[in-house]
């Protein structure tokens, strides 16, 4: 029976052995490293084809009684993950079982009869003790447990391998992560130095590799896929060329090629089922087009396709709340997040719940998420599809993952050593709690929070209180000394100012005990708006509260406005005077934090083409030689994040109406 040889975006598994192409090299060196040390580290970017390598590469090196593999994805925690996957392997310690009943002659030298072995080294050496196969725990997407793990879960988890290792136990534990997180394994390399010992890097596919993949599956047994002869070089070199485009690199990413690889299938014979045979050509591949950025335009076809299939079902469902439906799945820093339903329904408490079903069925069968039996979760089918699914989201929908992570991080340790939320993260978080569910404890921790803060300003109040009544009593010291002074020469004297001291001290008290009336957002506002200017002075509570509330709630895009002024200028060109522009960012001051620099991209005819202000609130002057307007100037906002605010200034309307009047 012919078969299709490419798996898209599913990882390969042992059994697909026989069309696993490009990776020989990879996979000797992995296999001679697990035999060197007893932790191997994989990594490579996103979409390299790391857990293929090792599920189907590196298994299919060994023999079946050689080989006993134990596949771990964080889930909820990867400490309970490593122990469900453990007892499913038949790890589960019985009440009353004999643990030296299957001790076999390696074991009795190796380990040490005075050694106490931890819960999971115990599970491991059972698992062991049933089959005699040496034990692989391989921890994949392992960047999973910094991106959404709390302190105290990695703790345990660092704890856990130690005792692993020490055990004496035959496992080998392989770790597979994305390269840009190797720095969130500093304190774990500490903690266990041999981590990064042995490490092996999985470069992105060359042209040779590409080759290999293309060819190897045209010419494997029963394949549905041929390659024109004599075109064979040709195509895959096509191939390539055309996923690597504009780019001036060596390699491209293996997704890239599967979906491609896929794509062109489907272009050829419009089967889905994918069971018809096809005949790849050169002219086949050059009729694919402009290909562009492979991954973000298949997540817009789908993300198009799914809303027009399910539109006449629901009227409301456009591009855009698809991709709102879709976005939870992906984490801020554009890695997986595997959520259940209702954590789903939890994320979009707006949406219809039937829809949001319909949706991910939709995409489920598409094969962009994929369901997990074992932890009741769904998860986007390949990491590299994460990245351009959280580059669709919204500011708000980026402000609320940050809020929330915010939330889950200081209340993810032990209740002894948190901290209390800041008034200013406070502040930050409230317009948003409406918008997700939080769990008792992280709704206790806020409240907490609210509390600690109102109790160390009716301290900080009280303390003053105290210092002016320290005061107070040494005027009253003064006084007295004052007073036997003057009994002495003027009794009328001393009377009198003994009364304007006494009216002095009810007055001072009398304001005191005003400001201890005053309510938290009558303080904080007062706080705020100090110092803003004259438009403020004369407004009245309840007009500047309607203020500072659009300002520390509204998505800062909104709030900003680029202000400029015009002046002529003392030099000339072809006898046309010259002018002075002006260009600052009107912005609330407390937001400014919010702002790394501001890039004005200037019009032909400026002195200087790109301007970048580290103060955005700073303004600075530029010359105009009165040539080349352009209908507008783009001006990016880069924020603290990563992220850009692109402003449009409408520079020619601006210009015309300066000098017109000018």
């Amino acid at each position: 029976m012919k078969k299709y040889p490419f798996k898209f975006l599913d990882s390969y598994q042992r059994e697909d052995r026989g069309v696993f192409f490009g990776r020989d090299e990879e996979i000797n060196a992995l296999y001679e490293m697990v035999f060197q040390s007893a932790t191997v580290l994989v990594y490579g970017a996103s979409g390299t084809g790391k857990t293929s390598l090792i599920n189907c590469g590196l298994a299919g090196k060994f023999q079946q009684h050689d080989w006993h593999d134990l596949m771990i994805r964080r889930g909820a925690d990867i400490n309970t993950s490593l122990e469900l996957a453990l007892e499913k392997a038949g790890g589960k310690i019985e009440k009353g079982f004999d643990e030296t009943k299957y001790q076999d002659e390696w074991e009795v030298e190796s380990y040490k009869a005075d050694q106490e072995l931890t819960p999971i080294s115990k599970s491991i050496r059972a698992v062991y003790q049933k089959s005699f196969r040496p034990v692989y725990l391989i921890f994949d997407q392992f960047e999973e447990l910094f991106i959404l793990g709390s302190i105290s879960e990695q703790q345990i988890f660092i704890e856990t391998i130690i005792g692993i290792l020490q055990s004496g136990q035959p496992v080998k534990l392989i770790f597979s992560i994305r390269e840009e997180y190797l720095g969130y394994l500093a304190d774990f390399e500490r903690a266990i130095p041999q981590l990064l010992r042995k490490k092996l890097r999985v470069e992105p596919m060359n042209l040779e590799k590409v080759k290999q993949v293309i060819k190897g599956a045209a010419t494997l047994e029963n394949s549905l896929i041929s390659i024109k002869k004599g075109e064979e070089d040709a195509v895959a070199e096509s191939i390539f060329h055309k996923i690597k485009g504009d780019k001036k690199s060596l390699t491209i990413q293996l997704p890239f090629l599967q979906v491609f690889l896929d794509k062109l299938y489907l272009n050829i014979t419009g089967d889905k089922k994918r069971e018809s045979p096809a005949e790849f050509t050169l002219d086949n591949v050059n009729e694919m087009g402009e290909i562009g950025d492979i991954l973000s335009n298949f997540l817009e076809e789908q993300v198009a396709d799914i809303s027009k299939e399910l539109k006449g079902k629901y009227p409301s469902l456009k591009p855009e709340l698809t991709w709102k439906i879709l976005s939870p799945f992906a984490t801020l820093e554009g890695t997986k997040d595997p959520i259940t339903k209702k954590e789903l329904y939890d994320r979009l408490p707006d949406l219809d719940q039937q829809m949001v079903n319909d949706v991910v069925e939709a995409f489920s069968n598409n094969r962009l998420l994929r369901y997990n039996e074992n932890t009741d979760t769904f998860e986007i089918s390949h990491d590299s599809l994460a990245k351009p699914i959280a580059e669709k989201r919204s500011v708000e929908e980026t402000a609320l993952l940050e809020i929330k992570r915010l939330v889950k991080s200081q209340v993810g340790v032990k209740e002894e050593a948190r901290e209390f939320f800041t008034e200013k993260q406070l502040i930050y978080i409230e317009p948003y709690l409406c918008k997700f569910k939080t769990n008792p404890e992280e709704q206790n921790w806020i409240e907490k929070s609210e509390k600690f803060i109102q109790e160390q300003k009716e301290l900080a109040l009280k303390n003053k209180l105290l210092e002016y009544s320290k005061k107070r009593r040494e005027k009253r010291k003064w006084i007295a000394i004052i007073m036997s002074i003057l009994l002495i020469s003027a009794a009328f004297v001393l009377f009198k100012s003994i009364e304007s001291k006494q009216k002095e001290i009810s007055s001072l008290q009398e304001k005191l005990d005003d400001q201890l009336k005053l309510d938290r957002t009558q303080e904080l506002l007062r706080l705020v708006m100090k110092g803003r200017g004259e438009k403020y002075e004369n407004l009245s509570d309840s007009a500047l509260s309607k203020i500072l509330y659009k300002e520390r709630t509204f998505p800062l895009d909104s709030l900003i406005e680029i202000k400029a002024s015009f002046s002529p200028s003392n030099t000339y060109t072809d006898n046309k005077r010259n002018n002075n522009f002006t260009f600052w960012l009107d912005v609330p001051s407390f937001r400014k934090e919010e702002i790394m620099e501001v890039r004005y991209n200037f019009c032909q005819g400026f002195y200087d083409r790109v301007r970048v202000s580290k103060d955005p609130t700073s303004s600075f002057s530029i010359g105009y030689l009165g040539w080349g307007v352009c209908p507008t100037m783009k001006i990016d906002v880069v924020l603290q994040t990563g992220d850009t605010i692109p402003i449009n200034f409408p520079f020619k309307n601006y210009i015309e109406n300066l000098l017109n009047n000018s």
